[in-house]
């Protein structure tokens, strides 16, 4: 059946416009797909969400509308689409970690408190009736020597004594590491020197003999005066002989002497300790320990 030339025309118009509201769908589904340019550029869709290509103005030849948001379509437009829609990678927020919560007691904390004891002294409650070590200097002097004061007094006066002793040891223990020990012992220096001053006093009796002779041979005679030469170098040597011995014995002397010093000052300061750990206990009411008489030494000043 032949159709009129208005018939057709109305149905060109139809056409027209069901394609135009296929393309305005088409456009509104696929935001992110690029057309091709006349087939001279290449389409670059923008990948920041806003839906605008750029073009990069550099055709190459192949006509292909590159959108790299969506698929990639053909100038010829067989609308094949050459790959699938890109999927949109959205970043996955991480949340902060939440910033530590101050303490409340920050820059509040008290230092923890001191052990008594734990400098080496004794808490004062340890220290009883010692606790009057605190006493001032006028009233240790001019305590009553049966009284609390004047037996603390007394322990502090031993304690000086025994730093005088310790001082005096170091002093004469020096000066005796400075000497040269005798060599023998000073008994039979003592021996040898005793025979020596006899030997003196004998040559020195031949020498006033020989004089007397020789005066009363009038001054001169070659036999006496041969006999007097020799008695007088006998003399001498003898005497020089003597002198050595008590020079020898002067130093085992004064090396014996001092050897005994230190040993008596030694003997003192050991036993020094005791003689003044008696002296704090007769002055105390409570058991005295060595941080006990620590803390009073410290009280007294020593």
């Amino acid at each position: 059946m032949m159709k009129t030339t208005s018939q057709v025309l109305r149905a060109c118009t139809l056409s027209v416009a069901l394609l135009g509201t296929a393309a305005v769908v088409l456009a509104v589904s696929l935001p992110d797909v690029a057309y091709a340019n006349n087939g001279n550029g290449k389409g670059n869709g923008g990948g920041n969400g806003n839906g605008n290509g750029n073009g990069n103005g550099g055709g190459n030849g192949n006509g292909g509308g590159n959108g790299n948001g969506g698929g990639d379509w053909s100038a010829g437009g067989n609308g094949a689409d050459k790959s699938s829609a890109a999927k949109k990678k959205v970043a996955k927020s991480v949340a902060p970690e939440p910033a530590p919560v101050a303490s409340s007691t920050a820059g509040k904390i008290k230092p923890k408190r001191k052990d008594a004891g734990s400098d080496g002294l004794a808490h004062p409650s340890e220290l009883g009736a010692l606790n009057a070590a605190h006493a001032n200097p006028n009233a240790l002097e001019n305590a009553s020597p049966n009284s609390r004061v004047g037996r603390i007094a007394a322990y502090r006066d031993s304690v000086l004594e025994g730093q005088e002793l310790e001082a005096a040891l170091a002093e004469k223990t020096a000066l005796l590491n400075a000497m040269t020990p005798p060599e023998r012992e000073l008994a039979e220096i003592d021996a040898d020197l005793a025979d020596a001053l006899v030997d003196v006093e004998t040559k020195a009796m031949l020498v006033d003999q020989l004089e007397a002779d020789l005066a009363a041979a009038g001054g001169t005679d070659l036999a006496i005066e041969a006999a007097l030469l020799v008695a007088d170098n006998a003399l001498i040597a003898a005497n020089a002989t003597a002198d050595d011995l008590k020079d020898e014995q002067t130093a085992a002397v004064e090396f014996a002497e001092l050897s005994d010093a230190v040993d008596e000052l030694t003997q003192k300061v050991e036993d020094q300790p005791a003689v003044e750990r008696a002296l704090l206990e007769g002055a105390a009411n409570k058991p005295v320990t060595d941080e006990v008489e620590a803390a009073v030494k410290a009280l007294l000043g020593l």
